[in-house]
C-alpha cells in the first residue's frame, strides 16, 4: 500500500496545469550553430514564481552543482567538491544511495541517458558510468578528456534527438570574450565535435534581454556599471518542445533557445527562490526541476509544472 501511495504522489505532482497543490510533508508553494540571436517568442510554459514543491536538501548537498532525472522517484545529484553521485528520493525527501566515481574534484554537471550516467568536471573531462544502477552504481567507469577552448565548464545535458551530450562553457573561449560556447559530444561516435553546436553572443543577448525588460543594473564597488554578462551554470533539453533551457546562476538568468540558437525567452530569476540556481532537469512529461546551492541558506530542488502555451 505504501508503494502505491508513493507512486500516486509522484503522478499527481507532475500532472497537468489545472491540478491543485497537493498537501504533503514536503513544503509546497501556492545540429546548427547560430552566431546571431533573434527573439522568437515572449512566453514560457512555466510560472517561475510558483513552484509546485520545494525539497530541502541535506547539508552534504550544500554545494549541489547539478541534478538529473532518473525515474519518477529518483534524481541523481552531484556536488562540486566530492566525486560521488547522490541518489535523492523524491518520495521521502532523502538521500537513499551515494555512489563513488572519483576522488575529490570540481564536478559541475550530471546527466542520465537512460543507460549511462555522465558527470562533467569543470576542465571539460567527462566521466561515463555505463549501465548505471540506482542501487549499486556499477563498475563501468571511463574518463574522457577533450580539448576545448573554455577553461571553466559547468553545464551538461543529454540531447536524445541527436544522441549527443551538450556541454556549456561558463567562461569565455580564448580570444573571444563576447561569446559563450555550447559544445557537443557524439554518443554514437564517442567523440567531441571540433566546432561548438551553439554560440551565444553576449552583445546580441543583451539587446534581446532589453525587449524582455531585463537591464543590467549592478555596479562595482567603485560605482561603475557592470557589463552585461552570461555565465551558464547548467542546461537541459525540454522533452516535449525540444527547446534548450540554459541557467546562469551568477547572473540570475534563465534563457530558452530553439534548435537554431534563437532566443525564445529570457527571465530574471527571483533571488529569494533561486539564491544560486546551479542545476536544471526535466521529467519525461515536462516537469522542470531546478536545484539551488545553499548560498548562505539551505540547498533546494524546486519543481514546476509544464503548462503548454495555447496558440
Amino acid at each position: 500500500m505504501k508503494v502505491i501511495l508513493n507512486a500516486l504522489f509522484i503522478v499527481i505532482l507532475i500532472s497537468g496545469c489545472n491540478s491543485k497543490n497537493i498537501k504533503t510533508d514536503i513544503r509546497e508553494d501556492s545540429d546548427k550553430t547560430s552566431s546571431g540571436i533573434e527573439k522568437t517568442s515572449t512566453n514560457l510554459p512555466y510560472d517561475l514564481n510558483k513552484p509546485t514543491a520545494t525539497y530541502t536538501l541535506p547539508e552534504i548537498l550544500n554545494e549541489v552543482s547539478g541534478l538529473t532525472f532518473i525515474d519518477s522517484a529518483h534524481v541523481a545529484c552531484i556536488q562540486d567538491e566530492l566525486g560521488s553521485a547522490f541518489i535523492y528520493n523524491l518520495n521521502n525527501n532523502s538521500i537513499v544511495y551515494e555512489h563513488k566515481f572519483d576522488q575529490d574534484g570540481d564536478f559541475e554537471g550530471v546527466t542520465y541517458t537512460r543507460k549511462s550516467l555522465y558527470i562533467l568536471r569543470s576542465d571539460g573531462r567527462l566521466t561515463e558510468w555505463g549501465n548505471f544502477n540506482v542501487q549499486t552504481g556499477g563498475k563501468e567507469i571511463q574518463h574522457t578528456s577533450p580539448s576545448i577552448e573554455t577553461a571553466n565548464n559547468e553545464g551538461l545535458c543529454f540531447d536524445s534527438l541527436q544522441n549527443r551530450l551538450l556541454i556549456a562553457g561558463k567562461s569565455k573561449p580564448a580570444n573571444n570574450k563576447s561569446e559563450r560556447f555550447i559544445y557537443e559530444y557524439s554518443l554514437t561516435k564517442k567523440e567531441f565535435k571540433s566546432k561548438p553546436a551553439f554560440r551565444i553572443n553576449i552583445n546580441e543577448l543583451e539587446k534581446v534581454a532589453l525587449s524582455f525588460n531585463i537591464e543590467q543594473k549592478e555596479y562595482t564597488k567603485k560605482g561603475k556599471l557592470k557589463p552585461f554578462n552570461f555565465r551558464p551554470s547548467d542546461l537541459a533539453v525540454h522533452p516535449i518542445t525540444s527547446d534548450i533551457y540554459i541557467l546562469s546562476a551568477a547572473d540570475n538568468l534563465l534563457i530558452v533557445i530553439d534548435r537554431n540558437g534563437n532566443i525564445k525567452y529570457i527571465s530574471k530569476l527571483n533571488s529569494d527562490l533561486f539564491p544560486k540556481a546551479e542545476g536544471i532537469a526535466f521529467s519525461p512529461n515536462g516537469t522542470m526541476l531546478i536545484s539551488n546551492e545553499a548560498s548562505g541558506n539551505v540547498p533546494t530542488i524546486l519543481t514546476f509544472k509544464f503548462c503548454p502555451i495555447k496558440n
